[in-house]
This record gives C-alpha cells, structure tokens and sequence, in this order.
C-alpha cells in the first residue's frame, strides 16, 4: 500500500479541514437522551460554533448559553455564572427537563474549574433534575479520552437498573456507540424478536422514563470503539455484559459475529443462513454492474474503511484510494493484508494540508464518502456517514445497492454535505 508523496500518511501536523469533513457534534449526540438540555458555557465563538451545529440538528428549543468574557474570567465570577445561570433559565422558561448536560469549553481546562461542585449545588437547589458535567474541549483529541467519549460514558452513565421489568417483558439487547438506530430492514431486529429478545436504541426512546429501561439490558452490542468506555462502566456498575459488534461488509465476518452472538445469549441458531446468501449474491451483482470502475473509500463514510478495502479487493473489486487520518488497532491486520496484496492502493490523510493542492482532481472513481469526493471531484458519491443505519447482512445489501446507484447517478456534493448537517 503507497502513501501519495503530496501527503504523507498519518502525519501529526496542521489539519486542512474541507467542506466534506464533519460528524454529528457533541450537540447532537447529547441531544439522543430523551427530556434533555444542553447548557454551554464558553466564550461567544465556541458558543456560536454549538449555536450553528443545534439549528442544523433541529435542537435549537433545546440549547442554551451562558456566554462569558475577559471580565468574569479575571474577577472570578465564572463558577457563580453557571448556577445563577441555570436558575433564570427554570425561571423563565417555567419547566424543566429531566436532565442537564452543563458543557464547558477548552478554556475550562485552563482555568481548572471544580464543576463537581457546581454540579453538586445545582443537584442539591433542584433534586428532580439529573445535572452532568461534560467537556466540549477538542484539546484532547489526541488522548484517551476525547469529547466523545467521555459523552457517551456521561450520558449512559444516567441509566439505573430497573424495579420493574419492561412494559412488555422481553429481554432487551442495546446498541451503543452508533449515533443513529439501524434500518428497518436489518434482519437483526426480526432474528432477536423470534428468540424473545428486543433490539433497543437510545434515539428511538420517546421519554427519559422510556430510555432508563436501557439500564436492564442483557447485553451491550458496541457497535463503535467510542462507547467502548461507557459500555465497560456500565458491565461494572450494572453487571450488563457487552459484545463488540464493529459495523463489517464481509459476509463471512458477519457470519462468524453471529455465531458469537448465539453463544453469548444462548439463544441456539438464529436462522440468519438465507440473509447470508443474499449478502452474498448482493456483492456478486454489484461486481457485475461496476466491474473494473475503480472505488475509494472514506474512514467518514465507514468505522473500518481497510476491512471495507479487503473484501472489495477479495472478491474482484478495484479499490484505488483509502481517505485516512489514522488506522485504528481494529483495522490493523487489514491494511497490513492490503500492503501486502495490493501495494498499489494508495493511502491519503485528507486531514493533510497538502490536500488543498487538490492533485487528485479529475479521478474517475466511484466515492465511499464526503471527504473522497471533495477530493477527486467525482459525481459518483455514496452517501453515507459513519456507517449510518446500516449493520448485519442487511448492511450489506444496502451498502452494495448504494455502490450500484453511484455507478450510474451523479451526486451535487454541496447539497448532499449541507443535508448531512455535519459538524466538525
């Protein structure tokens, strides 16, 4: 595998940030608990920059701001803003939520505030509200615990185990770490449901009553290595065991998670052979209907984009470029089969600043991702971020479908960026 020499691989240096580059937001993703608010507290720009990302998500009714300046950094009124902030807020609106996420900035991380204990008073002044600290501070991206994770470890950190059982008393299996619930197709659900068995999603809970019943899950389906810190606190503080179920296009490595998954809840075989089949016939279609049109791929676009790579290139396909910033541990044995097998297939950081040089403008190729098609210039998008919706067998079918309409549509990239609401 070969690094272009306009970009060099995986590079800590100054990022370019295109258009095409953006996910959800800590706004959005906080926003999935049900009956929340978000409280940002930070100087006006990051305060903008949240304001922007909560009208794009359709939150705004949810987002509030307490913007702060030079003066209450040096006199110190900066702690006393939060709680007299929180107040007025009740007091105006004449409601409040069943939780409150108290986000602070970067700068926080300077000033070295004790948000303990403002949380602490603020819980002790109104008992009936669950109030969180959180960090909107990309400082630490580059550590172990960036902004989202510590999110998602705070937000399922409110779930407590059930006194009762579900309305419908079937056992629940959660997915966590996906932002958005999986697509009605996906043979999941239908599988689980014939065993007893429910397939819940913190975005399709309709109350924060609704979402506590999470806290009584059998089993924590991680489907992205972000949560992996929630579900690990969750195992010990509520017992609930967890599977790490990465989003794979390869049939036979959906095939193998199954079987785990049997094992785990015991439920004996699931009947998944006929989705298997179809998976299988879904890539044989697509190879037939793009055949040696060259496909690049974008780590936006897919959690594993060089497990993405492998099973292209294993069954025929000709992958050209891989969009990376970096290789995650889980995607490391695939881009070493790759070097080995395809040498020729090139990896590009489109974090890079060399990318505005804009060298592979003019590739004809069919783009996995945003970042890909900004790159190239190609009209032959598949729209999709950070495997959104699509997971199992299903996953695969809907992946391939996608692949066979870009071959033969063109995308305005414009209008499909501004529709994804990204945020960086």
């Amino acid at each position: 595998m070969s690094c272009c020499g306009y970009c060099a691989s995986f590079d800590k240096t100054l990022h370019y940030v295109s258009p095409a580059h953006g996910g959800w937001g800590v706004i959005r993703v906080a926003a999935l608990v049900p009956e929340s608010w978000l409280l940002f507290v930070a100087p006006f720009a990051c305060g903008r920059h949240g304001a922007l990302g909560g009208i794009e998500a359709g939150i705004k009714d949810r987002v509030f701001y307490v913007f702060m300046d030079e003066r209450d950094i040096v006199s110190g009124d900066y702690e006393a803003l939060i709680p007299d902030a929180v107040g007025e807020l009740f007091d105006t609106l004449g409601t409040r939520p069943k939780v409150l996420f108290v986000f602070v900035s970067c700068l926080d991380d300077l000033l070295g505030t004790d948000n303990e204990a403002i949380i602490e008073r603020l819980s002790a002044s109104y008992p009936d509200v669950a109030f969180r600290s959180c960090h909107m501070n990309p400082v630490s991206m580059d550590t172990p615990n960036p902004p989202g994770v510590t999110l998602l470890d705070t937000m399922y950190g409110l779930l407590q185990k059930p006194t009762v059982r579900t309305t419908d008393g079937r056992r629940i299996v959660m997915l966590a770490g996906n932002n958005a619930a999986l697509n009605g197709d996906c043979e999941l659900s239908s599988l689980l449901a014939e065993k007893g068995i429910r397939l819940r999603h913190i975005g399709e809970c309709r109350s924060f009553a609704e979402f506590q019943e999470l806290g009584g899950s059998a089993l924590n389906l991680l489907l992205r290595p972000a949560a992996q810190k929630a579900c690990r606190s969750l195992e010990t503080r509520l017992g609930i065991p967890y599977l790490e179920s990465w989003v794979t296009y390869d049939p036979d490595d959906v095939a193998r998670w199954y079987r785990t998954l049997e094992e785990k809840l015991g439920t004996g075989p699931l009947g998944w052979e006929a989705a298997y089949e179809e998976a299988q016939r879904a890539v044989a279609q697509t190879l037939l209907a793009v055949g040696s049109v060259p496909i690049a791929i974008d780590y936006q676009a897919v959690l594993l984009p060089f497990s993405l790579a492998r099973m292209l290139l294993s069954h025929g396909f000709s992958v050209c470029h891989i969009a990376a910033k970096e290789c995650p541990a889980i995607d490391a044995e695939n881009k070493r089969w790759i070097t080995e097998h395809h040498p020729d297939v090139q990896t590009l950081n489109p974090l890079h600043p060399d990318m505005v040089r804009f060298a592979l403008r003019g590739t004809d190729c069919i783009c996995i991702g945003f970042d890909c098609s900004y790159m190239t210039g190609s009209t032959k998008t598949v729209n999709l971020m950070e495997d959104e919706g699509l997971f199992g067998f299903a996953g695969i079918c809907t992946l391939m479908k996608k692949i066979r309409d870009a071959a033969v549509s063109e995308t305005d990239l414009r209008t499909v960026i501004r529709e994804a609401k990204l945020v960086i």
